[in-house]
């Protein structure tokens, strides 16, 4: 049997959701747990295509920019790699999408709402002891006063997903428990263990995606250009922590310098012999004597 891909790999995630918006729309209302009478019935994908040349492309993001029936736009991600600006790009976003439905000659009265929904596979917040963080403009000495409903980020961290299932099942965390193991389950076992009859259809299609070749190649191609990304970046927080332990260093040098120089200049001695003697220049140990005479 074909292995089933991981639809933590945000190029299958994005494969499987735009293929059928049936299971999406099913997505979203589970996850954000929506009431019988504000479920969507029907979501259109904007940015369905995926091009060969981006998948392979550093810090490309595969995310689903959907809109419902009532016109609400939704940014919908898988994101596998930690990396430092993560909150400050999912704000980005969710502005553009926000700012890109007023045109020409519109006023405010018709933006819609932009709702976030993003599947991290890593703890953002490891020192909080849970997995679902949903962010809202509030103000911050009243909780409950909302400036607006407009704008909105739902985040699920994956890896808190068992322990909660143990506390409180419900549809929503059924399909996070299916990002974290249909790939590693057998057909069997999955049949049973789902109650949503679209994580079952969801199934099927990622099934057969999996069967496919060029498909299964590119996913490839995406987790290493995704390893590659890590390593890179982990490069560069080395390379940027070795650049400051150096210029602490100088700093630190420098300073010891100066502190030599003001105990010179308090036995009188000459700012030449000063100079050549800790390596600072003339003017800066004129500047130090200026400073000490000025606090005496």
């Amino acid at each position: 049997m074909t292995k089933i891909l991981s639809p933590k790999n945000d190029y299958v995630f994005k494969k499987l959701f735009t293929q059928d918006h049936e299971i999406l729309a099913d997505l979203i209302n589970s996850v954000l747990e929506l009431p019988e009478n504000e479920k969507i019935c029907s979501v259109t994908v904007r940015n369905p295509v995926i091009l060969a040349e981006d998948i392979s492309k550093k810090f490309i993001i595969l995310d689903i920019h959907a809109a419902d029936e009532s016109g609400r736009e939704y940014d919908i991600e898988m994101q596998v790699r930690k990396f430092e600006t993560y909150p400050e790009r999912a704000l980005y976003y969710l502005c553009r999408i926000y700012a890109a439905q007023l045109k020409s000659g519109k006023d405010y009265s018709g933006l819609n709402p932009v709702i976030g929904i993003h599947f991290l596979d890593y703890e953002l917040f490891p020192d909080n002891d849970d997995f679902y963080f949903n962010f809202m403009l509030r103000d911050i000495r009243y909780p409950d006063l909302k400036l607006t409903d407009d704008f909105n980020l739902h985040i699920f961290e994956l890896p808190g997903v068992e322990a909660a299932l143990k506390k409180k099942p419900h549809p929503g965390l059924e399909w996070l428990y299916f990002f974290n193991h249909v790939h590693e389950e057998e057909e069997d076992v999955m049949q049973k263990q789902y109650n949503n009859p679209m994580i079952t259809k969801a199934y099927d299609i990622l099934k057969t995606l999996s069967t496919d070749e060029e498909i299964r190649h590119r996913a490839k191609i995406r987790e290493e250009s995704m390893i590659n990304e890590a390593i890179f970046m982990a490069g560069e927080r080395k390379k940027g922590k070795e650049e400051g332990i150096k210029v602490g260093r100088k700093e630190g040098k420098i300073e010891q310098a100066e502190n030599t120089a003001r105990k010179m200049l308090a036995r009188n001695m000459n700012i030449e012999d000063i100079a050549e003697f800790t390596g600072l220049d003339v003017k800066d140990i004129q500047k130090l004597n200026q400073d000490i005479e000025g606090k005496t």
